[in-house]
């Protein structure tokens, strides 16, 4: 049976603490997790899309222990620095054969190393597509026709309540970097999905 990508991860991923479910209204809330970040969450709409899974890595248990990543070396004295990095969250988005993954990262004024997360969240997911392939002999995922994009929420004008945006589309940055293009929003807000689609 074939699956789409969206349902592939969704089985391939742990539900608990990584999925990011939507609400009755097909809202995903976004949550960033550093309490210091003014930028504290945006809100996408996936209504009347169909083949949507959302979901995130970004995670620690209560001793602070990395969910995602606990085989690299968490010793502040002898890790390789930034390894364990990751974005906030994840959206894998499939339109008849067409796959979009929006690599998502809410960050205050200062954006830090927000293009490194986003490209090592594009390896983590090219990962699990290449494990998916290996074990799966009867549909292969091919990564040539996934279109992977950016999107940072920054802190600008802070809405006091959401609204969500209908407007036009989303500018993502093809200059930027090569590899990939990046859109650059308000956070506290609420964007419909297909704000970003082309």
């Amino acid at each position: 049976m074939n699956y789409s990508v969206p349902d592939i991860f969704q089985k391939a991923i742990a539900e608990k603490p990584f999925h990011i479910k939507p609400d009755n209204s097909d809202i995903l809330r976004i949550i960033e997790n550093d309490i210091s970040c003014a930028c504290e969450w945006v809100e996408i709409s996936i209504k009347n899309l169909h083949s949507v899974f959302c979901f995130s890595i970004d995670f620690k248990d209560k001793a602070g222990c990395d969910y995602a990543f606990p085989f690299f070396n968490a010793d502040e004295e002898t890790r390789i620095k930034g390894l364990r990095s990751k974005n906030d969250a994840i959206i894998i988005c499939q339109i008849d054969q067409q796959v979009y993954v929006f690599l998502i990262e809410l960050k205050s004024e200062n954006t830090g190393k927000y293009l490194q997360q986003l490209k090592l969240s594009k390896v983590f997911v090219n990962f699990i597509i290449d494990i998916f392939n290996i074990v799966n002999e009867s549909y292969e995922i091919n990564k040539e026709d996934i279109i992977f994009k950016g999107i940072l929420f920054r802190c600008r004008k802070r809405s006091n309540k959401g609204t969500t945006r209908k407007e036009e589309k989303a500018k993502f940055d093809e200059n930027r970097d090569k590899s990939l293009s990046i859109a650059e929003e308000p956070c506290h807000d609420t964007y419909r999905l297909q704000y970003f689609l082309p």
